[in-house]
């Protein structure tokens, strides 16, 4: 793991950058500070102006990531004509994967976080669900609505769309997983499963 050295930047975000990195190279039991300091080449005392513990930086990096992810799959449904349209789902599972394929440090960061819950009830407690995960789930029984489907088909749909973009970001993110294709041209005729 090389310096980055923060050059008259924004260190907030520097240092959540950093705080990923380290997080994916050597775990979060040897996760401090000081490290993240480090590998922004500032001196120890410089993360405190922007966080008050080891534990605020964690929160702020979860955070970091969940809002970009989330600003992305928001925009596949706003770029959607018609989002009462199944179609609308197949861009959003798009937008889930092309987001990590582009950030795999996220997907390996975001995941390996014990605080973050899903929780795949189609009522579950909306405040208390991951974010992403929950726009997928409201966005579904929109979607749905009309169908007039039960509550448990309903549910084991979200889960099996949930599950299809989730496992095909994390094949695609895998370093030893070789595809011949383009993931951003194939994803779509996946998800459909054509």
């Amino acid at each position: 793991m090389g310096n980055k050295l923060y050059h008259h930047g924004d260190l907030r975000n520097s240092l959540i950058e950093a705080g990923i990195e380290l997080i994916n190279q050597e775990g979060v039991k040897r996760f401090s500070l000081r490290k993240v300091s480090a590998l922004c080449g500032v001196s120890q005392a410089a993360p405190y102006s922007h966080f008050q513990s080891k534990e605020d930086l964690l929160k702020a990096m979860q955070d970091y990531v969940t809002e970009q992810f989330m600003a992305d799959l928001e925009r596949s449904i706003q770029s959607y004509t018609n989002q009462n349209d199944p179609g609308v789902l197949v861009q959003m599972g798009k937008s889930y994967v092309m987001f990590f394929i582009n950030h795999p440090h996220y997907f390996h960061f975001l995941f390996s976080q014990p605080c973050m819950t899903v929780n795949l009830s189609i009522e579950g407690d909306a405040a208390e669900n991951f974010q992403p995960f929950e726009l997928l789930r409201t966005t579904a029984l929109r979607v749905f609505e009309k169908d007039k489907l039960s509550k448990e088909i309903i549910e084991d749909t979200i889960i099996a769309l949930w599950a299809t973009v989730h496992g095909l970001a994390s094949i695609a993110t895998m370093k030893n997983v070789h595809y011949d294709k383009d993931w951003e041209t194939k994803i779509e005729d996946i998800i459909w499963n054509k």
